[in-house]
């Protein structure tokens, strides 16, 4: 039979001839859509692939999650290309964090406003030019040969606990890279992104987000955030680790217990100077509000803070947003029909908001405790504010401009949560904080309510939708933002995460996602967890905290 059937994504089914090339469907077809990629039964495909059997295919652009990937490693291996001419061959430039819809990259030299003007007018010249990615298979000895030509130490390090006999490269404008992951056909669909100088640190390089239509927004400088990545850059020198590479040398050392030690007491110094700044202000401050993304660590970082705050004479009240719930019948529909948790009107705001003024003027209450197998609230804590006593408050709302409007602002002290990731694979090839947070609610769900991968993941996206809607926006209000990341917490993670990922099979529709997390582990030797605290943040997720009820 020498013709296919596609099926498309809305159903649409049409025959093409066998072998025909993904660029081929894509100009018949006549989508006004600009398409990055294809995914063709689970399988990534670019624009020079041939399809060869009948099968189900969806197309990728920009607003897509996959795209967009594909989009950011293209549009940084262009912008490297396009900055090491204007800036000079002996430039060093490390990718480190996402930053207001971009990627921020680290320079180590002075860059003018008049240099970003000539990289951008360089990395448009290169666009038209359509200049393609070229996939280049080596051998592994050529691939370390070349890099250490080009003083790529990172490459190196990160290669050389890679033991497959061959890699893959890619090659575009006559530069050799290893990028993790798929790249675009050419530069010619990366035609969309903004360059912002921050003179003495670095480029920020942005693109259209898929939560803003398409669009760039123009940048807004979260000062505090980052100068927190600022901060949490400098741990990465105590500990030496900065990439994948030198975590796995760390990990293959004799210092593992070190490495483990060493990172928890970083970060528990750093609560403790949080609780210290609290202290200073207990005449005036009579809340602590708590908030960040899923899987940030929130329940733990609250109760070690408390457990700091009793060390100073302070006597800590905890409360959960999340049992002041609405009762699961009265819970909002999303624009899909579906119960909307992440929503701030699936809490009972008017209650909250009447029990926590009653608590700061010393009137006794009766909170609830929300019960998620029955769905509703139960009122059975008596709950009254003495002296010395301080409310803590965590949630997802917490930070919220809807929560205690009538509460004066110096009686509130806000922060924000998130794993902040200061290491990154190598200097081209970053790790996405949101999969460090995917990773930990992965394993927490398996471990405590019975959830396989494929359900976490299949969610995540609205998880991903809810904090960007009530929780990203609120971070600049904190007085403070915690870094919850730990520099070893991948490895251990790995152990847990990595059976469960397998489960997950080609014809899951969340085999794509479970692929790209089981590259990010392979590259990341494991590590036994026996050695973790029992009062680490990571112990939340993993199991055995010592918070557990």
């Amino acid at each position: 039979m020498n013709n296919i059937i596609i099926t498309f994504e809305d159903g649409t089914k049409l025959e093409f001839r066998k072998g025909i090339k993904l660029s081929e469907v894509i100009k018949s077809i006549g989508t006004e859509k600009e398409i990055i990629c294809g995914n063709f039964e689970n399988i990534i495909i670019g624009y020079d692939d041939s399809i060869n059997k009948s099968g189900k295919l969806i197309l990728y652009d920009l607003n897509n999650s996959v795209g967009s990937r594909i989009y950011e490693k293209g549009l940084t291996f262009l912008f490297r290309v396009s900055a090491l001419e204007i800036l000079g061959k002996d430039t060093i430039i490390k990718i480190r964090n996402s930053i207001d819809r971009g990627v921020f990259f680290e320079i180590d030299k002075k860059v003018s406003d008049d240099d970003i003007v000539k990289i951008k007018k360089l990395m448009k010249e290169k666009v038209d030019k359509s200049l393609p990615f070229v996939k280049v298979e080596t051998t592994m000895n050529e691939a370390l040969t070349y890099f250490r030509s080009i003083k790529r130490e990172d490459k190196i390090r990160t290669l050389f606990y890679d033991k497959n006999n061959y890699v893959t490269l890619y090659k575009f404008d006559g530069v050799y890279n290893y990028i993790i992951g798929n790249l675009p056909h050419d530069s010619s669909v990366l035609k969309y992104f903004d360059l912002t100088n921050l003179p003495g640190k670095g480029i920020i390089l942005r693109y259209p987000s898929i939560y803003d239509n398409g669009k760039i927004l123009k940048y807004k400088h979260h000062e505090q955030f980052f100068n927190s990545i600022d901060e949490y850059l400098e741990w990465a020198k105590i500990l030496n680790i900065s990439s994948i590479g030198e975590l796995n040398d760390a990990i293959i050392s004799s210092k593992r217990g070190e490495l483990i030690n060493l990172s928890e007491s970083i970060q528990d110094y750093r609560l403790q100077q949080i609780a210290g700044m609290i202290k200073e202000k207990k005449d005036k401050i009579k809340i602590i509000l708590l908030s960040g993304p899923s899987s940030s660590g929130k329940t733990t970082t609250a109760r070690k803070l408390s457990m700091y705050l009793k060390t100073l004479g302070l006597n800590p009240v905890p409360i959960s947003l999340d049992d002041y719930f609405l009762n699961r019948d009265e819970t909002p529909l999303n624009e899909n029909g579906k119960p909307d948790f992440e929503s701030l009107r699936a809490i009972d705001v008017k209650l909250f908001n009447n029990q926590i003024g009653k608590l700061l003027k010393g009137t006794k209450v009766v909170a609830p405790t929300f019960d998620f197998v029955e769905g509703r609230k139960i009122y059975n804590k008596n709950l009254q504010m003495n002296e010395n006593d301080i409310l803590i408050v965590e949630g997802l709302h917490a930070l919220s401009e809807e929560l205690l409007k009538d509460i004066p602002k110096d009686k509130k002290f806000k922060i924000y949560i998130s794993p902040l990731v200061y290491l990154n694979i190598d200097d081209d090839n970053r790790i996405n904080l949101t999969d460090i947070r995917l990773l930990r609610r992965m394993v927490r769900d398996n471990r405590t309510r019975g959830y396989n991968s494929s359900h976490t993941l299949s969610t995540w996206s609205e998880v991903r939708d809810g904090e960007e809607k009530y929780v990203f926006g609120y971070q600049d209000k904190a007085d403070i933002i915690f870094n919850t990341f730990l520099a070893y917490e991948l490895a251990v993670l790995k152990v847990y995460a990595e059976p469960l990922l397998y489960q997950i099979k080609e014809d899951d529709p969340e085999y794509l996602t479970a692929v790209r997390l089981i590259k990010l582990l392979d590259l990341i030797l494991p590590l036994p967890s026996e050695d973790v605290p029992s009062l680490s943040i990571l112990r939340e997720f993993i199991g055995t905290s010592y918070f557990e009820e």
